[in-house]
């Protein structure tokens, strides 16, 4: 009974996060999508789990075929959870890389098996049966079911592994979450043949995980998706914190934007500011990345050799260059920046800052005075 309670209580949770995340969240942002959609699989698997809890009783033999229908949708659904976790931190991690096709074709074969012989568990017994008393019991392929989702687990691991250097810490245990305490409380169920309530715990990993995303959004800039100067004021205070600073500074600014806002609009501003942003990201993965306001921008990078830090801005205008090349746009994307290398010659961070800002005004006055005399 505390079971079903616990069970309904997280629904009515879930359910008003839901109507949350439906009315608040940007629906464009696929990463958020792929979470909504884990939400409201993670509901509709709670349901069936009281239904089967309710329906597992001798009282209610009536309803056996119900009883059959509700544990074969639970154990098809079962797998889904770690492949929407898979998704959500995919696209989270990948924002503008298109899924390997193929890849997915054979990542889904697990999923295929396993719905096939939860379909015809129905029928045959294979991975669960009911018996003449109403009473859920195991099968000789049961096996197949936790081996599934361990799969899946195994792949998001793997996942996240590959995008660390992608992720803050606060993601890494936020994702971590979404797999690890799944996997754990399976185990244990599996190893003491105890039912404990694991979908009650996928539930607390997904109200984790909303309100990170929520606080997380706080700190995103809406328009180019980059941090905002709240999430610059927390990378500095968190960077002061340690004792061996190091740090490389990149102060960035578009040139002639304001042009490009008079002559085309600023639409057309916009969608320059957030092609520029896309470059950045795809440059800068894993580092701090930031828009200051209108077309500036800062990278905080762990960095303290010069040179691979020219490397990085070689990279990004080469980068710009190809898409100006495209010809998608009618005017051309530029900019101009400033370098500076966190040391002992400076006497806190913020003169490092402030010197690197001094140094991209530089350039830009120095193209200017180039572009006048050519």
């Amino acid at each position: 009974m505390h079971m079903i309670q616990m069970n309904i209580f997280m629904v009515l949770v879930l359910s008003s996060i839901a109507v949350h995340a439906y009315l608040m969240l940007e629906e464009k942002k696929q990463a958020l999508r792929s979470f909504w959609v884990l939400l409201l699989l993670t509901i509709v698997i709670l349901v069936l789990e009281i239904f089967s809890v309710v329906l597992n009783s001798s009282n209610y033999i009536s309803f056996i075929n119900a009883h059959k229908l509700v544990d074969t949708l639970g154990f098809v659904l079962t797998p889904l959870v770690p492949i929407c976790v898979a998704l959500y931190v995919y696209k989270i991690t990948h924002q503008y890389k298109k899924i390997n096709i193929s890849m997915v074709l054979w990542l889904s074969v697990p999923f295929v098996i396993h719905s096939i012989l939860s379909l015809g568990s129905c029928q045959f017994n294979w991975i669960f049966s009911i018996s003449n008393e109403n009473i859920y019991v195991r099968g000789p392929l049961f096996f197949v079911s936790p081996l599934t989702s361990y799969f899946y687990y195994t792949v998001n691991l793997l996942l996240l592994y590959d995008s660390r250097k992608k992720l803050t810490r606060e993601e890494l245990v936020s994702f971590s979450l979404l797999t690890t305490f799944p996997a754990v409380l399976s185990s244990i169920q599996l190893y003491y043949l105890i039912y404990l309530t694991i979908w009650n715990s996928v539930a607390i990993a997904v109200i984790f995980n909303y309100i990170f995303i929520v606080y997380r959004q706080i700190k995103l800039d809406p328009l180019t998706g980059l941090g905002n100067r709240i999430a610059y004021d927390e990378y500095l205070t968190n960077l002061r914190r340690k004792r061996n600073i190091v740090v490389a500074v990149v102060n960035i600014d578009l040139d002639d934007f304001k042009s490009i806002n008079d002559l085309l609009g600023h639409h057309e501003g916009d969608k320059a500011l957030q092609l520029f942003s896309r470059q950045l990201e795809a440059v800068f993965a894993g580092n701090g990345v930031f828009r200051m306001g209108g077309d500036e921008f800062i990278v905080l990078l762990n960095e303290n050799d010069r040179e691979v830090v020219e490397t990085y801005i070689k990279i990004l205008i080469d980068k710009v260059n190809a898409y100006n090349e495209s010809g998608n746009l009618s005017y051309r994307i530029e900019f101009s920046y400033g370098i500076t290398i966190y040391n002992n010659n400076y006497n806190d961070i913020q003169e490092a800052i402030q010197l690197c800002d001094k140094l991209m005004y530089e350039q830009k006055e120095k193209k200017k005075l180039l572009t006048a005399v050519l």
